[in-house]
């Protein structure tokens, strides 16, 4: 496997835009790497993708920042003071746990030209980001408060930082003190009122995808640190720990205004090594979301009116490989929501893979050999029929891992839990971002 794979994972996911800057440093440098979305549920989940499909480094966000930390081999200084990861590397089987986030905070006052010593500083929300802005100021010589819904969580995090903390109903008096207010709250989520601002005011919000405090700001005259230089400076530091270069910073930040799987044709396909749950799965997260699901193989079958088996005998894989391709682009003229499954091999055609990667978001079902041996129907696996099955699906894994790799969007794990419940986390990732049919 000579493609690095690299990733992001929290829940929900799908509305990062790491994957883009990531990416355009990979192919301004011409590496053979991927970054995806690894969209699990739990940071054990994520950790246990991580390790079984060789990730060479990934990226965490809410809510596993503070959970994931104990699933790791070392954990380094920030990380470690702060109880909070956010970037992961693989070190010849050794999993390291960093903190970035503070860094992102520094660089970002940096680049605007924002001179942090001295000034008093509220930091609303004592969670990983939260807590990550508040070290990163502190250090830097802010006078530092945090202050949270739950008393205790600030003065726990205080605790650890050193500075102060303080409860929410004294917000509106520490607002009329302070210069820099910054927020690591969730989205929409605002206890500021907008007569509380002025022009003074230095207001930084973690939220990229939109804020109602930004806004507030804006219109009273604040200054604006923007959340996507936070975003990019901790992943310029995370790109360093991952692939031990420095990377292009403006290559990177040109990621972050390239089109976002929101964006896209509501156009979902499957792919994976035979019996991950293309299909099941497939069906059941169309009928879920009110798409249409095709099975690229069935439509084949019945355009030509015989089995695959008889088209490779008949006419070979090219010919078949050229039937996929016509049927992938029908269902792209089609202006129809859908599911499309895609058989095992789609991947190892390039235009394929390209038609597949440009008009669709490709969901690619992890699950172990293993698991998939043991409950797949040997019987109507021919393939699986001629050795032992695990390691036929080992080889298998191995030898498309990378054609699957450059293909996917986002991993989603068929390991463990039910098709049902794997179906609604789809459909919730997706209606996320694309909201309802």
């Amino acid at each position: 496997m000579a493609t690095k794979l690299l990733a992001v994972t929290g829940n929900p996911i799908l509305h990062s835009k790491s994957p883009n800057m990531f990416n355009a440093m990979f192919a301004h440098n011409g590496l053979d790497a991927e970054y995806i979305y690894i969209a699990a549920e739990t940071a054990e989940e994520a950790m246990f993708l991580f390790k079984k499909m060789d990730i060479v480094g990934m990226n965490v966000t809410s809510p596993f920042k503070e959970t994931i930390a104990s699933l790791l081999d070392v954990v380094h200084d920030e990380a470690k003071i702060l109880g909070s990861v956010n970037t992961v590397v693989n070190k010849n089987g050794i999993l390291h746990g960093y903190n970035t986030d503070f860094c992102g905070v520094t660089q970002s006052f940096i680049d605007s030209g924002i001179t942090v010593k001295g000034k008093k500083c509220i930091v609303i929300g004592a969670g990983g980001a939260g807590k990550a802005a508040a070290y990163g100021l502190h250090s830097q010589g802010s006078e530092v408060v945090i202050v949270n819904r739950t008393f205790s969580k600030a003065q726990d995090a205080a605790k650890i930082i050193g500075c102060g903390a303080a409860e929410l109903k004294d917000l509106e008096q520490l607002v009329a003190e302070s210069e820099i207010i910054i927020s690591a709250l969730q989205q929409n989520v605002n206890p500021i009122k907008e007569d509380w601002l002025s022009s003074k005011h230095i207001v930084f919000d973690a939220n990229y995808k939109g804020s109602l405090l930004v806004d507030m700001a804006r219109r009273k005259g604040c200054t604006i640190v923007s959340a996507e230089d936070w975003l990019l400076n901790q992943a310029v530091v995370s790109y360093s720990l991952f692939l031990g270069e420095n990377p292009d910073k403006e290559v990177m930040r040109s990621g972050l205004s390239m089109p976002t799987l929101a964006q896209r044709n509501h156009i979902i396909s499957t792919i994976g090594i035979m019996g991950a749950g293309k299909t099941s799965h497939g069906k059941l997260v169309a009928e879920k979301m009110g798409y249409k699901f095709y099975d690229i193989d069935d439509e084949i079958v019945e355009k030509e009116g015989r089995t695959i088996t008889d088209i490779f005998a008949q006419d070979g894989e090219a010919y078949f490989r050229e039937l996929e391709k016509n049927v992938l682009s029908e269902k792209f003229d089609s202006s129809e929501s859908s599911v499309l499954s895609c058989g095992g091999g789609i991947v190892l055609n390039k235009p394929n893979r390209d038609l597949l990667k440009q008009n669709t978001v490709v969901v690619w079902f992890y699950a172990t050999p293993e698991t998939i041996s043991q409950r797949v129907n040997i019987g109507k696996r021919p393939l699986l029929q001629k050795g032992n099955p695990t390691e036929i699906l080992r080889t298998l894994l191995r030898d498309r891992h990378d054609l699957y790799a450059h293909t996917a969007h986002v991993v989603f794990c068929t390991e463990a839990a039910s098709k049902v419940h794997t179906a609604e986390r789809i459909k919730n990732e997706f209606e996320r971002i694309w909201g309802t049919k």
